[in-house]
């Protein structure tokens, strides 16, 4: 059992997989089968004019910087990942992608709408952060 849970995870990982969920969704959109989303692909070419507007009013050269949930966590270049892998030492890889679902899902949420002025002092470093960066450390700690 343990590795076909292993194997389970490992394959959750791979672009194949995301790709395959990620469709499943835009057909179930596209469907209306989905509660709370829909597509209309009508807009999809005013949406897509929009999304490379805003990529080259920000980016203009194209150099535009990683950026994600998991790297927010590492604010301030600080190992926080490696500290929640040694939080979680001895749970089975299966318990430990949920904490680490849980934790990216809530944080991203936590995100919407804090503002530029919103700022979290973390306690253990003395170091200020704001914005994603900073709702990610904290909903980290």
């Amino acid at each position: 059992m343990k590795t076909n849970t292993q194997e389970v995870i490992a394959y959750l990982k791979t672009p194949q997989a995301i790709r395959e969920r990620c469709d499943r969704i835009f057909n179930l959109a596209c469907q209306e089968q989905l509660n709370n989303f829909g597509v209309d692909l009508t807009q999809l070419d005013k949406c897509t004019d929009y999304v490379i507007k805003t990529i080259y009013e920000h980016y203009p050269t194209l150099d535009i910087p990683f950026h994600s949930r998991w790297r927010h966590f590492q604010a301030g270049d600080l190992p926080r990942l490696a500290e929640l892998d040694q939080m979680l030492v001895g749970l089975t890889p299966l318990e430990k992608a949920k904490v680490k679902f849980d934790l990216a899902i809530i944080s991203v949420l936590l995100d919407a709408g804090a503002g530029t002025h919103w700022k979290y002092h973390e306690p253990e470093t003395d170091l200020i952060f704001s914005r994603s960066e900073g709702l990610a450390v904290c909903s980290f700690r």
